[in-house]
């Protein structure tokens, strides 16, 4: 199993730039992106309407299944979206949730607490595994 290797690249991929949007503008829209291999990982953005629409619907599944079916070589999906934390956790109301998951099965939901400062980097809090159902990026093969 690979997974963990993989986690590792989505993650630091996709907080990467999760982390520069939000020095920059202080927020950011649901992205996603996939590994191919030898362990390359290729960003994807959702136009507008995909974005409302899932927003709308509150169904990040949507968004998912779209960055699911991108490219069949995929061996591992992740999916990043800015949320509000209720309740706060260290007076932090606000983060960064990262849903990876790899083809073997094996998933995680990472939250990663932040406030924004003007004129200064984003401050993050410890991150913490979320519960709840997971999101399903494609069927498993």
């Amino acid at each position: 199993m690979h997974s963990p290797r993989h986690f590792d690249l989505l993650h630091d991929a996709l907080f990467g730039f999760a982390r520069a949007m939000l020095d920059r503008f202080g927020a950011f829209h649901p992205f996603g992106g996939y590994v191919v291999d030898p362990g390359q990982v290729v960003q994807v953005g959702f136009d507008r309407a995909m974005r409302e629409e899932a927003e709308d619907a509150g169904r990040l599944d949507a968004l998912a299944a779209a960055l699911g079916e991108l490219d069949d070589d995929a061996i591992a999906h992740a999916l990043a979206i800015d949320v509000h934390l209720y309740p706060p956790r260290d007076g932090m109301t606000a983060a960064i949730r990262l849903h990876i998951a790899h083809v073997d099965g094996s998933r995680i939901d990472l939250v990663m607490p932040y406030r924004t400062r003007t004129g200064l980097p984003t401050e993050f809090g410890p991150p913490f595994v979320a519960k709840g159902p997971p999101i399903a990026f494609r069927e498993e093969r």
